[in-house]
């Protein structure tokens, strides 16, 4: 189907301007020498879907792929990756150097194996738009713009398939590769969108069991980074019977929680709630928030294991603790790098610590600089606790008491300046030297025993720290 009248300038616009022109002056130089360029896939999407367009596939037919290194030499800088086959069959992708620009020519994939490096590759010379588009995963990704004619060529309907947020495969080539149950994970959570009946039976038949733990986790990442309705990701998995890929999440469907706490049901339920909160409020520093989208996923981990029932309800004592090695597990599986498996850990373990510093009598600030010396960056443990407040649904709604909580957590952490850091000791070796004690083993027993003494708030500054110090080393 050629949609003539579907003006992309508007949407295109979206682009950053020196991409957008280094892209269309690329696809110029292309039509000029009798090639027919495409932007194809992600870019066009994105900008129908009047969303920021960040990169740019092209896709040019009638040109071979050692043509357009030709023409593209004379002003432009790029290299040329080669994906090699287990076949010996390869294929390449031209990225443009400084721009976000890949271009390749039309190929065809046949898988030849159970992995997903088995295919055979062949480019398909003067072949048209609808049998190059059959190659691709979801009809959202196979939509082509002629960049010459100003026309959108969409063979599979998958303007229609946006408009309806539907996940739709484009044929049954959709089976030949697993990572496409991930992408339509992360698809789902990024476009609030719901799959077919055809992608959900295909789904079911495939396995991750060939795929690399990397590519894996590139999905993830995606998932956190990108996804607006993380819930609906989580429902593709459930849907497809992929969650049983993944057991600490699979083990969340089944267990229940107390209603009155807990109305919407499963830990499932209430993990994809505090999710969809997550993605609504994410800051935009991927590290803090792959921290906190991870531990949200992760948090109730240690529920399964732990849950009693009794006369007073449903309990989940110690699922804190539990869900740590559960945690460390799933990233682990999927090699998460170490900095984040800390960072995520680090928040499933603490996150019901908030609760009982907040019911404490007395020395409630002092327990805040304790906490931040352990979690070392509060703000993210806030962030976490909120969300798990208020992820719960039916008539009692949000758990005010735990967003109570986080919010008192906020406030006294950047009363006490430790939201974003740990305390800094106060007392150093050189308060000591100057005291006239000279370096030997017992410095850092006297300045462990000062920083002790200074997360209990038995001094607040500097002159205050001395005289302690003082009065120490006079006892001893």
């Amino acid at each position: 189907m050629v949609i003539a009248n579907l003006h992309m300038s508007k949407y295109l616009a979206l682009a950053e301007p020196r991409l957008l022109f280094a892209a269309e002056r690329i696809c110029e130089l292309l039509a000029k020498r009798g090639g027919r360029p495409y932007f194809v896939g992600g870019c066009v999407r994105d900008a129908l879907l009047n969303m920021p367009v960040a990169d740019f596939d092209i896709e040019v037919f009638g040109l071979t792929f050692g043509d357009i290194q030709l023409v593209l030499e004379p002003e432009f800088r790029f290299t040329v990756q080669r994906c090699r086959l287990r076949n010996g069959t390869s294929f390449g992708v031209i990225k443009i150097s400084n721009f976000s620009i890949d271009i390749s020519v039309p190929r065809e994939e046949t898988r030849i194996g159970p992995k997903h490096t088995d295919f055979y590759v062949q480019e398909l010379g003067e072949c048209g738009v609808a049998e190059a588009a059959s190659r691709r995963d979801f009809t959202i990704n196979a939509i082509y713009f002629d960049v010459s004619n100003n026309r959108v060529h969409d063979p599979h309907g998958g303007v229609r398939d946006l408009q309806s947020k539907i996940l739709r495969n484009v044929g049954e080539k959709f089976g030949e590769d697993p990572l496409r149950v991930l992408r339509g994970m992360q698809f789902a959570a990024r476009f609030a969108m719901v799959a077919s009946d055809s992608v959900i039976e295909i789904a079911n038949t495939l396995t991750p069991n060939e795929l690399s733990p990397e590519r894996i986790f590139c999905e993830w990442r995606k998932f956190m980074l990108l996804g607006t309705k993380p819930s609906m990701g989580l429902r593709f998995l459930k849907d497809c019977k992929w969650t049983r890929f993944f057991p600490e999440i699979d083990a969340l469907i089944y267990c229940q929680q107390d209603p009155y706490r807990h109305p919407e049901g499963s830990v499932f339920e209430h993990t994809c709630l505090t999710l969809d909160l997550y993605a609504e409020d994410k800051t935009g520093v991927h590290g803090d928030d792959l921290a906190v989208g991870f531990a949200m996923l992760c948090h109730d981990f240690g529920k399964p294991q732990t849950t009693t029932v009794d006369d007073r309800g449903v309990h989940h004592h110690g699922h804190d603790a539990a869900g740590i090695p559960l945690a460390r597990k799933f990233l682990e599986n999927m090699r998460t790098p170490k900095q984040l498996v800390c960072d995520v850990e680090t928040l499933v373990k603490y996150h019901m610590v908030v609760r009982d510093i907040f019911k404490k009598d007395s020395d409630r600030e002092a327990a805040v600089l304790r906490l931040a010396n352990d979690v070392g960056r509060l703000d993210r443990l806030v962030r976490v606790c909120r969300y798990d407040g208020n992820g719960r649904s039916g008539c009692w709604g949000p758990g005010q008491y735990e967003v109570q909580e986080a919010l008192w957590l906020e406030e006294t952490a950047q009363k006490l300046g430790v939201l974003k850091n740990k305390p800094t000791p106060i007392i150093l070796g050189r308060d000591l030297l100057a005291f006239g004690l000279r370096s030997s083993p017992r410095f850092k027993e006297i300045l462990k025993r000062c920083f002790e003494a200074q997360l209990d708030m038995k001094f607040a500054n500097h002159g205050e720290g001395l005289r302690f110090l003082k009065d120490i080393l006079q006892l001893t």
